[in-house]
């Protein structure tokens, strides 16, 4: 898979998708999936806002129950179900401990209802699914249980608590991209650092169908290029109503409200069970992952430019000050931080959301016709939405777009259709033969890295190593994981290997050495100056910096 900007030139496609988060991706490999000729495109990285900046959790929403969306939370439990069988390396059960306290609202009969009603709703969550990914019900636990699971909590008025299981992404970033590679070994086109700057329509020409023509711009060659197609699909997450607005004069019948959520990783401190810690109105999360610790998360107004959304001072000191009140025995401070990050949730603004609130607001997704509505036709915004329900939000969308084509629609097939480097044996029996073709290399990485790479790992692992990489302060996974990102997964900059293709970024486990031998990898590869390379060192340094 590489990047080719002029590709957008070369056809006219069925459909354009503008957003390569996790929605876009979804929707690029479902339109190709039934046919369509489709192209799309992200004016930064695949999955590199958003998407990226997630809990890295596949759940139902056990939450929402209380918002009384039990039509939302069954459909995010059957999602968890589906991503767990065509995604197999790169999804896993995460057991959670939910405390309970005194407070009547907090209560262990309250959240022993709320767990009943989660497991009715997902009495088919282990339907014909690898043995990996099954999940049992929940159980309760004593004072003394809730505490060996879930060390440092708060002790106060701690009546015990309840383990139950969701799901976690191994990688959003990984799965995001398999998304992205599914629909392009299908055909589809997908350029990356290529950005929607202007919408018209060629009104005039009957061999062009009425279509669509987005002027898109090269963010990293300067160039321009008019891309054609039948029907273009808004799945810009936090730009989606600039990208409304500037593709349409007639006003949406929903409105975007961003809200801002930050997280943090710190170490491991957790004994291989998430948290679900109620505070007041809220609740905290502590999330193992990749042998550190997630802390998550925030959830405030943000009403500034999307573009500037980054972990602030006054940010993590909140959220460490939630941590603190949560877990008080841990004694964690700033110093034990390894890595920030910021992100936007689109979420779909309804007049009964109370002003400057977002924490209570729905995470639905919407979908906007905006032809329907006066616009251009042809013209469809995917609005709001969740990881988990990204492939069914995308399924109804496609359904939607077959109403603009002549063409038969065969159905969606993403429910079933393993993404392109899912193991096509059950998940145990992958990481065996992994474990026994790798043996020089310690069998908890090869682990984790059958995870992220799935059926594509040896091709990788096998990858030749240039003079730049063949160095001993950088590991020979690294070394291969580098030139495989930059090669074949369209990685042009050196956040989108360091932070992106790499999880080594999140958690602290790559150096200043090491990243002076990537980029200086990148640098002959990609014909950088000097300059250039000590600029997007510096872009990197300053995104892992805490602030």
């Amino acid at each position: 898979m590489e990047r080719d900007f002029s590709s957008l030139g070369n056809q006219a496609f069925d459909v354009l998708v503008i957003g390569g988060g996790a929605t876009g991706a979804a929707i690029a490999w479902d339109a190709t999936l039934r046919g369509l000729k489709v192209a799309v495109i992200d004016k930064g990285d695949f999955s590199g806002a958003t998407s990226a900046a997630s809990s890295k959790l596949m759940h139902g929403g056990l939450r929402y129950l209380a918002n009384g969306e039990f039509s939302l939370v069954r459909e995010g439990l059957r999602e968890r179900r589906i991503w767990g069988r065509i995604a197999t390396h790169l999804v896993q059960p995460l057991p959670f401990v939910l405390p309970t306290y005194a407070p009547l609202m907090q209560s262990k009969w309250v959240m022993g209802l709320g767990l009943m009603a989660y497991d009715l709703l997902a009495i088919d969550r282990n339907h014909k699914i690898d043995p990996a990914q099954k999940m049992p019900g929940h159980r309760a636990l004593t004072v003394a249980q809730t505490l060996g699971l879930a060390p440092g909590l708060a002790r106060d008025e701690l009546t015990g608590g309840y383990i139950y299981h969701d799901g976690q992404m191994i990688s959003p970033e990984r799965l995001c991209l398999s998304m992205i590679r599914s629909a392009v070994d299908r055909g589809a086109v997908a350029v990356n650092y290529a950005r929607a700057d202007a919408f018209s329509k060629s009104e005039n020409s009957e061999t062009e169908n009425n279509a669509h023509v987005v002027t898109v711009r090269d963010v990293r060659g300067r160039r321009t290029i008019e891309v054609r197609a039948k029907i273009v699909v808004n799945a810009a997450g936090p730009w989606a109503d600039l990208v409304m607005h500037a593709a349409s004069e007639a006003p949406a019948s929903k409105q975007i409200m961003r809200s801002k959520g930050i997280h943090f990783i710190t170490r491991d401190v957790t004994n291989g069970a998430a948290m679900a810690i109620p505070l007041g109105d809220e609740h905290l999360f502590v999330l193992p992952w990749q042998g550190c610790t997630i802390f998550a998360t925030t959830d405030t107004p943000f009403k500034e430019n999307p573009d500037a959304v980054c972990p602030d001072t006054d940010d993590i000191a909140a959220l460490l000050k939630k941590v603190q009140t949560a877990l008080p025995r841990l004694g964690l401070t700033r110093n034990d931080i390894l890595y920030a990050y910021a992100g936007l949730r689109p979420l779909v603004a309804d007049a009964s959301d109370a002003p400057g609130q977002t924490y209570g607001m729905s995470r639905g997704a919407e979908i906007v016709d905006h032809g329907a509505e006066g616009g251009p036709t042809g013209l469809i915004s995917a609005l709001g939405g969740k990881w988990t329900t990204c492939r069914r939000l995308a399924e109804q969308v496609v359904d939607l777009a077959f109403n603009y084509t002549a063409q038969y629609d065969p159905g969606c097939r993403t429910m079933r259709e393993n993404l392109v480097d899912t193991p096509d044996m059950p998940l145990d029996s992958f990481l065996t033969e992994a474990r026994a073709r790798h043996k020089d290399m310690k069998p908890d990485l090869v682990d984790r890295l059958a995870r992220l790479y799935g059926n594509q790992l040896s091709d990788m692992l096998e990858t030749r190593l240039p003079k730049p990489l063949a160095h001993a302060k950088l590991p020979a996974h690294l070394g291969a994981r580098t030139v495989h990102a930059v090669e074949h997964e369209m990685a042009v900059c050196l956040d989108d290997v360091v932070l992106r293709r790499l999880t080594e970024g999140q958690t602290g486990d790559i150096g200043p050495d090491q990243i002076e031998t990537i980029a200086a990898y990148m640098t002959a590869q990609l014909g950088w100056s000097a300059s250039e390379k000590k600029r997007q060192i510096k872009s990197l340094t300053t995104a892992m910096q805490i602030s």
